[in-house]
């Protein structure tokens, strides 16, 4: 009657001890996230996917459109203030607040029109207030391109 009694309190503690494995593996899970976020981010204090962008070569008067997803892993609310620079237009985004653990995506466009031939950087500040603390920073996000000369043919049309 002993032996029985020890047997069913040892399969209690079995069934009872599921959670903890549970918690210790989403624990894990989310350290191995934060660390390849903060691997793959671009940004400061920000995590930026995508903030640096290269186009590459594109013909004059193509218009660049790239997304850049833009998250808060503080345990604050920030406030986010984007500010084209001169040639770059937002088409999706815009002043917001961050949450906490909060994100959304910033879709930037550039129109080569209009650029002369060669290299070419633009990008977007991003203003970032922590409204708890009343500290503010810049974040930036860049598209870089080379606008190709144009061809004889495209000049004769």
């Amino acid at each position: 009657m002993a032996t029985l009694s020890r047997t069913e309190s040892t399969e209690g503690t079995r069934r009872r001890g599921w959670w903890i494995e549970v918690l210790l593996s989403a624990a894990l899970l989310w350290l191995a996230l934060i660390a390849y976020a903060e691997w793959r981010s671009e940004g400061r204090y920000l995590w930026l996917f995508g903030a640096t962008y290269d186009a590459g070569v594109v013909r004059p008067g193509t218009v660049i459109r790239h997304r850049v997803w833009v998250f808060n892993p503080t345990m604050r609310p920030l406030e986010i203030d984007p500010e084209p620079s001169c040639g770059c237009t937002l088409l999706e985004g815009g002043s917001r607040q961050l949450g906490l653990v909060d994100g959304f995506p910033l879709t930037v466009a550039v129109d080569t029109t209009g650029k002369p031939a060669g290299r070419h950087s633009q990008g977007v500040e991003l203003i970032v207030r922590d409204l708890e603390r009343g500290v503010s920073w810049r974040e930036r996000i860049e598209i870089r391109f080379e606008v190709a000369k144009p061809t004889a043919s495209a000049k004769s049309n």
